[in-house]
């Protein structure tokens, strides 16, 4: 008896099979489907935006430019060199957008530059290589904004906004005050 106890013994470890069943097998593709795909997207999106960061530090670099070319400018045609002294001078705000008819290398003042549109992009005396900008185009908006910082009038400043579309088509604003003292 003990023979035949060891001989069924021997032959249900043959009959044993080690390895993985039809089911585990399917569990574990199923699984691993699962994941590649949420790895493959995270992937993608990733890949998808990784020129922006660069397209934000050239907008910003084409609007610094653009903002110390216009904040060089006088306050409006009326001001003398230097700006004015608000209890001598009376200046005012015009409505910000009158350009005089003049080109853009004879602006002489912060409206001039109003409602300027430039695709490609044009900067007087820059030392920026501006053959990388050819898809991007930058507006710029000036209005009278005095009451906005804390005067008591809405003409003693100017609010310049630059607004750079990057070739994403997506669009970056920076805006600064301009006061006529």
């Amino acid at each position: 008896m003990k023979e035949h106890a060891l001989t069924d013994s021997v032959i249900n470890q043959v009959n044993r099979q080690s390895g993985v069943t039809l089911i585990e097998l399917v569990i574990t593709i199923v699984v691993v489907g699962i994941a590649m795909s949420a790895l493959i997207s995270s992937l993608s999106t990733g890949i998808a935006n990784s020129a922006s960061p660069l397209w934000e530090g050239k907008a910003l670099e084409l609007s610094q430019a653009y903002l110390d070319e216009i904040i060089a400018m006088k306050f409006d045609e009326n001001t003398p060199s230097g700006g004015s002294d608000l209890a001598n001078v009376s200046v005012s705000c015009t409505a910000a957008g009158f350009n005089d008819g003049e080109s853009r290398a004879l602006f002489d003042d912060v409206d001039d530059y109003h409602n300027l549109s430039d695709s490609p992009p044009v900067l007087i005396d820059s030392t920026i290589n501006m053959s990388e900008y050819a898809n991007y185009s930058v507006d710029v908006q000036v209005a009278c904004a005095g009451t906005e910082v804390g005067l008591n009038n809405d003409e003693s400043a100017k609010r310049i906004r630059v607004t750079v579309t990057v070739p994403g088509g997506e669009s970056r604003s920076v805006a600064i005050y301009k006061g006529n003292f």
